[in-house]
């Protein structure tokens, strides 16, 4: 089936973005070719960074949707936060207490709720990890946990492979269904 107009649109600022920010790795070869390997490895270097970092935030708001359940009591549960993000309780709440509350936190505030699953609040707290790492240290392998292997590992496989992105995939998947289960009812898996 093509594209619509809509999609079009969007593929094509996609990869005016992505050469813009030298993601355009189907261009490489318009690259110098004495810098070609270092621009390929600056691409993967952010492709698993942004994958880090985007499910660790999805991550971070299921847990605050289920705080938010737990004090707010939004009914139904599987509807939208829009009419308590009119109140100005909910907002402070949010902006004050939820933003400022580091996701480990948030995670001992959804157990004290309700028991999380050991194997769930693992994979989080692996997450966690591997996300400070990644969002606080342009060279994560010189970080003291990764120095012996001067690689990030993750479930004892380099982050930056296939392997390790898969693992990482694992997890936040085990994570994502219980999460999303108990942010809004249902789940992709069931």
């Amino acid at each position: 089936m093509a594209l619509t107009r809509k999609q079009q649109r969007l593929r094509l600022e996609i990869e005016k973005i992505a050469s813009n920010v030298s993601m355009d790795h189907w261009n490489i070869e318009q690259y110098e070719p004495e810098g070609r390997t270092t621009f390929l490895e600056l691409m993967k270097d952010k492709l698993v960074r942004g994958e880090v970092i985007s499910r660790y935030t999805l991550i971070d708001e299921f847990l605050t949707a289920i705080i938010c359940n737990y004090y707010f009591r939004r009914q139904p549960k599987n509807q939208s936060f829009r009419r308590l993000w009119k109140t100005k309780q909910f907002k402070i709440f949010v902006h004050y207490i939820m933003d400022e509350t580091h996701l480990l936190k948030k995670l001992a505030i959804v157990h004290a709720i309700e028991e999380v699953p050991r194997d769930v609040s693992s994979a989080i707290a692996r997450i966690n990890d591997v996300r400070n790492a990644l969002a606080h240290s342009f060279f994560p392998e010189n970080r003291r946990r990764y120095e012996s292997d001067k690689k990030v590992m993750y479930l004892g496989l380099h982050i930056f492979t296939l392997e390790g992105v898969a693992a990482f995939q694992d997890d936040f998947q085990l994570a994502d269904n219980y999460l999303m289960k108990r942010a809004y009812g249902v789940s992709w898996v069931e």
